[in-house]
């Protein structure tokens, strides 16, 4: 996975940081945290996330790792919580004393990677079967759009976007109201928002791709599109055997 494919599963909203990052220490998860620059390893926890906006992460027993951590630009943070990836940045790192151990308080990173295994694979459908994405006028009275689904996951999708309705697509827009239309299945209404917007790969005709993660999708509706993702991928395999 690249990294504009990664950045549908970018999270930015501090109230959703938040309740990711204090996961991290009720689960009593470790963090591999790499010293930049350099990329030295070096395990730490997250022991506070304060209502101010700061963390907390524990320092080393290494006293010369502790003073590599204070003079680091940023430490990268990686975890794994229930086969969910988390991954974060943390900078101005300030050392502290923590009932006589050595911690770190930084300011909450802006940003947090929550990555699920399934969301991994991603479905191409082009050339393929035709899944289309209704996503409602701006103004209410015009006819909504319809798009060709170029990838599915189950983390979100990619559309291919005409140059005439590039405005429609702004990174982290929000597009409230539409319908996921897969072969033979009842339209699956979906709330996304834009996480990137490129011009490789799209389609003819169109100008632009546009990746898109759901929010707050219905377990049913995940279901559903993972049920499609699986029958969808068994079918390839199995013609892609006969014809060897």
């Amino acid at each position: 996975m690249d990294l504009e494919d990664a950045a549908r599963y970018v999270l930015h909203d501090p109230r959703e940081i938040a309740r990711v990052l204090q996961s991290l220490p009720d689960a009593g998860a470790l963090i591999s945290a790499h010293i930049m620059p350099g990329g030295l390893p070096c395990p730490t926890a997250l022991l506070e996330v304060a209502h101010d906006g700061r963390v907390l992460i524990d320092g080393n027993h290494v006293e010369s790792i502790n003073q590599r951590i204070a003079s680091a630009s940023h430490l990268t943070c990686v975890s794994q919580l229930e086969r969910v990836r988390i991954q974060f940045r943390l900078q101005g790192l300030e050392r502290i004393d923590n009932d006589g151990r050595a911690a770190f308080s930084a300011p909450a990173p802006e940003s947090v990677l929550k990555l699920q295994r399934r969301e991994l694979y991603r479905l191409q459908l082009v050339p393929g079967p035709l899944v289309t994405l209704q996503v409602p006028a701006e103004d209410g009275a015009s006819p909504p759009l319809k798009l060709r689904v170029i990838d599915l996951s189950g983390g979100g999708l990619a559309v291919s976007v005409r140059e005439e309705d590039e405005a429609r697509f702004g990174q982290r827009r929000l597009l409230p109201g539409c319908l996921l239309h897969l072969p033979d299945m009842a339209a699956i209404p979906l709330q996304l928002e834009v996480a990137h917007v490129s011009r490789r790969d799209p389609l003819p005709g169109a100008t632009l791709r546009a990746g898109c993660r759901f929010v707050g999708l219905a377990p049913q509706a995940e279901k559903q599109l993972l049920q499609y993702i699986f029958r969808v991928e068994r079918q390839r395999n199995a013609r892609e055997r006969r014809a060897v």
